[in-house]
């Protein structure tokens, strides 16, 4: 690491080191699929099932992850084809990582042994192989922030110096980041100015600095066509609503709101049922049960000044329904009322999902695939991991250690330091940034309660640990 090589032909030319590489997540994640057939598939995803086999489109998820599984059904028509999908994405992406950071050309067998028994070891930490058959749009997004990362360890690795197959290949991952999850926008943005900024003061080619936003934008254009081609209903919820609405509940029961103030939040916000519903850590009872929408859309400004002003007002006690509402964010294991934090990624069985879709929405399936639930529930295989990937989730310390996003942010934080301490390279920071600005976004997206929101924290983790690997070997061979 941190010699100007060429990158592109670098990953360009693949060997048996790579095969092996690319086949050990492949062959573990593809078991865990052929078990839990046709992948695991939330409520969400039998929303997006229902919409390609109708073919009536909304945008209450991001229509472009839709249009990825509608393409994937048509290859072929099983969910199963999306995972296949994750699970290539996810097995390319880190081999292109393992190779790029070690040297073949020096028969380098130490630091592809230890790649090696790295990769198995990700591939058998059950988080990971379950969330390649996780149906729901975090996942890919996950993949695509991780190699993010990935190319801005390129881009330090060459002090801004590299070529327009790169920016171009740079815009195409920063754009499906922007449109795969709705977040993934501000994301982008603020990542796009920060990094033409970097480029500018390392003096990289000006036409470069433009070219890469800008191509962005572009990218991000032809996606977002994509509604418009498919007459994408506009339909889903409004999230600063629901913000809004979250905190001045927890305002509301737990600080003297002013007499003037007092009538106009309740017709908001529902006090009665505040009280009898509210949640800190979980949306659902506010978005459906205590918050008047039809209110919020008619003076929409005023509730958010109130939500303001009374964070000003308590300063303490807003910084402390910050914490108390996103714990996932920075504490490392999870209380007893921590809920949904990832008992829904590990719900294999998809009828309780299916069936709570077509219940509440009174929906008919309309295709095979969009009523597909678990075929081999039931089966010993499919007891045995079952059982196996609930016993890690129920129990604390394996939670911990496999689970826990504030864990990997941590451990994250320790290897930078590390790294810096070693290289010397303040720019370091840059390669962690993205997934900075993800967690940063998730913490104020509040409430956040769900594990793939930070699934890019182990991502980025198992990254550094591959550059720190390939440094002190390196070093340690130079050192002889």
């Amino acid at each position: 690491m941190f010699e100007v090589s060429d990158c592109i032909s670098k990953v360009k030319t693949l060997n048996r080191r790579d095969l092996l590489i690319f086949l050990i997540p492949f062959i573990v994640f593809s078991l865990y699929l052929y078990v839990f057939n046709p992948g695991i598939l939330a409520f969400d995803s039998y929303n997006q099932l229902h919409q390609i086999a109708t073919g009536q489109f909304d945008s209450w998820h991001p229509f472009f992850h839709t249009f990825i599984e509608m393409l994937c059904l048509k290859v072929y028509g099983s969910p199963a084809s999306v995972a296949v999908l994750q699970i290539v994405t996810f097995s390319a992406f880190w081999m292109i990582i393992c190779k790029y950071n070690r040297d073949d050309s020096q028969k380098d067998k130490r630091t592809f042994a230890i790649q090696l028994a790295i990769t198995l070891v990700i591939a058998l930490i059950p988080i990971n192989p379950i969330f390649s058959l996780n149906l729901q749009k975090d996942i890919l997004f996950s993949y695509f922030l991780l190699m993010l990362c990935f190319m801005m360890e390129v881009l330090v690795d060459r002090r801004g110096n590299v070529g327009y197959s790169f920016a171009i290949v740079l815009s195409i991952v920063l754009a499906f980041i922007a449109q795969l999850r709705y977040n993934g926008m501000v994301l982008v943005l603020v990542f796009l100015v920060i990094l033409a900024i970097w480029m500018y003061l390392k003096n990289t080619d000006i036409r470069l600095v433009a070219l890469i936003p800008a191509l962005t934008i572009v990218f991000i254009l032809l996606i977002a066509s994509l509604n418009i081609a498919y007459d994408v209903e506009e339909h889903r919820d409004d999230a600063l609503c629901l913000m809004v609405g979250h905190m001045l509940a927890d305002y509301d029961m737990n600080h003297k709101i002013d007499a003037s103030d007092e009538a106009k939040l309740h017709k908001f916000v529902d006090k009665n049922k505040s009280i009898k519903y509210y949640n800190v850590l979980w949306k659902d009872p506010t978005r459906n049960n205590i918050l008047h929408k039809d209110v919020w859309k008619e003076d929409k400004g005023t509730y958010i000044k109130m939500a303001i002003d009374y964070s000003f007002k308590h300063p303490m006690h807003f910084i402390t329904y910050l914490l108390n509402a996103a714990p996932i964010v920075w504490q490392i294991t999870r209380d007893a009322d921590w809920q949904h934090a990832n008992g829904g990624v590990y719900n294999t069985n998809n009828t309780g999902h299916r069936d709570g879709f077509y219940d509440k929405r009174n929906k008919t399936p309309a295709a095979d695939f969009d009523n597909a639930t678990s075929v081999n529930i039931g089966t010993p295989q499919y007891d045995a991991l079952n059982n196996w990937v609930n016993f890690a989730k129920d129990n604390i310390v394996l939670d911990t250690i496999f689970d826990s996003p504030a864990l990997y942010m941590y451990l994250a934080i320790i290897i930078l330091a590390v790294l810096f301490w070693i290289t010397r390279l303040r720019d370091l920071w840059l390669i962690y940034l993205p997934n900075l600005l993800n967690i940063a976004i998730v913490f104020v997206s509040i409430p956040a309660q769900l594990n793939r929101y930070l699934y890019p924290n182990l991502l980025v983790c198992y990254l550094l640990v591959i550059i720190l690997v390939g440094i002190l070997i390196r070093r340690k061979a130079e050192a002889v």
